[in-house]
């Protein structure tokens, strides 16, 4: 599968909590992290995920909302993730800026150039990476 999100997470469903219209899985991405993405009820079914599906999740770099760890804030993102920053890459608007949150998973994020001197991210500073469970898209083998 080829696809244009700059995060594209292998894992596994370990939890599948079903309402009338959404799904809300958690799906197991590293040795410790795992994530929540939202699902329309119909797409849980059409799509066979059941709890040990294997699944990719997928959110595109632009959805990632990037927070140093001072001051302390409350988000109601329930995906948050913090590491160090371990490559900046900046353009003529934006940054993007990756985040390893364990060995061999990373959260990579475009925020602006602006935004990035705001946060003064250097490579290996700490940082957190956040987004939506609406915000992640599953893809299963055809």
């Amino acid at each position: 599968m080829q696809t244009s999100a700059r995060n594209c997470f292998t894992g596994k469903i370990v939890v599948i909590k079903k309402g009338p219209i959404l799904a809300e899985l958690e799906i197991a991405i590293g040795k410790e992290a795992s994530l929540i993405s939202h699902i329309a009820f119909a797409s849980l079914s059409e799509l066979g995920l059941a709890i040990g599906s294997p699944v990719q999740a997928l959110v595109k770099a632009s959805q990632v909302i990037l927070l140093t760890e001072a001051p302390p804030v409350r988000l109601s993102t329930r995906n948050r993730f913090c590491g160090s920053v371990a490559a900046l890459q900046p353009g003529a608007v934006n940054t993007e800026v990756v985040i390893r949150i364990e060995d061999g998973l990373s959260v990579v994020a475009i925020v602006t150039n602006e935004s990035a001197k705001e946060l003064d991210l250097q490579v290996g500073s700490r940082a957190c990476a956040a987004f939506t469970p609406s915000s992640v898209l599953l893809a299963v083998p055809a």
